[in-house]
């Protein structure tokens, strides 16, 4: 079997909850400074705005037996709308797809070479992320988006721009991943599905040198963290929630993670 646990009901430290066990906020909340050294670990935000989505998001499972795919999908679902995420209804358009292969590198290597639409207006950085050698392949499409609606890629003609209007903002447009099977292996369907939440609903990813220094979901793979965390944690779900719950989406990514880092240690984003 791909993946070793079809049901985990049992990993759960938290109460029940009516969103099917998420609780948004934690007991204890994290001071700031660890809070925002959190942030710093996992996302950059030095270099223009955090990207979330706008539209809908449509989980779509690929590689994995039914019992497995659904299971996954449903996870996404219920963690995403608990954190205020808006989440598709059933047969809605996919915009996050989570492949498991057998050898991602290969995989993703025939894509490049059948121009697969996967990597349509990505610019430098997400290419590079999708692109970079490992078991695991995580990639968002980010563009810039004006008041109005109007969409600006990262590619788009330097000699000829398009007209923005207004204030803009980084919106993410589609985001996939791609894993190798074996890596899924005695790794359950919640854990799964929440390392997923996190890399494609909120852009972040295990530092590249070192572990994080508190307990995240994104620890999954990191072979110097054992046992590995059963699912999303308190601060991961801060992460997610103050992202989706941003009043000023139009703030630079410095801002705009103080301003998360704040919601996540109990304060109110103005």
């Amino acid at each position: 079997m791909p993946v070793a646990h079809a049901q985990d009901g049992a990993t759960s430290p938290r109460p029940p909850a009516q969103d099917g066990g998420i609780v948004v906020t934690g007991k204890a909340q994290p001071p700031i400074k660890k809070a925002q050294r959190y942030i710093r670990q996992v996302l950059d935000t030095e270099d223009g705005q955090l990207a979330r989505f706008v539209d809908p998001v449509c989980p779509l499972v690929l590689g994995l037996p039914a019992r497995f795919k659904g299971a996954i999908e449903d996870r996404v679902r219920i963690v995403g709308a608990a954190a205020s995420v808006r989440m598709g209804k059933d047969k809605c358009e996919p915009n996050l797809m989570i492949v498991f292969a057998d050898n991602a590198d290969s995989l993703l290597e025939t894509m490049r070479k059948q121009g697969n639409a996967a990597f349509t207006n990505l610019d430098d950085n997400a290419l590079r992320d999708a692109f970079a050698a490992g078991p695991i392949h995580a990639w968002r499409l980010v563009v810039t988006r004006d008041e109005v609606g109007h969409l600006s890629t990262g590619n788009d003609d330097p000699d000829y721009p398009p007209v923005m209007e207004g204030e803009t903002q980084a919106v993410t447009i589609n985001a996939v991943v791609v894993m190798d099977r074996h890596v899924a292996l005695g790794k359950s369907v919640r854990q799964l599905g929440d390392y997923v939440v996190m890399r494609t609903l909120v852009g972040a990813r295990p530092p590249a040198k070192g572990s994080i220094a508190s307990a995240s979901i994104l620890s999954l793979f990191d072979p110097n963290v054992a046992p590995p965390p059963a699912e999303i944690t308190d601060m991961d779900i801060g992460l997610l929630a103050g992202l989706y719950r941003m009043r000023n989406p139009y703030e630079q990514g410095s801002d705009q993670a103080y301003r998360i880092s704040r919601t996540m240690v109990g304060g109110k984003q103005h």
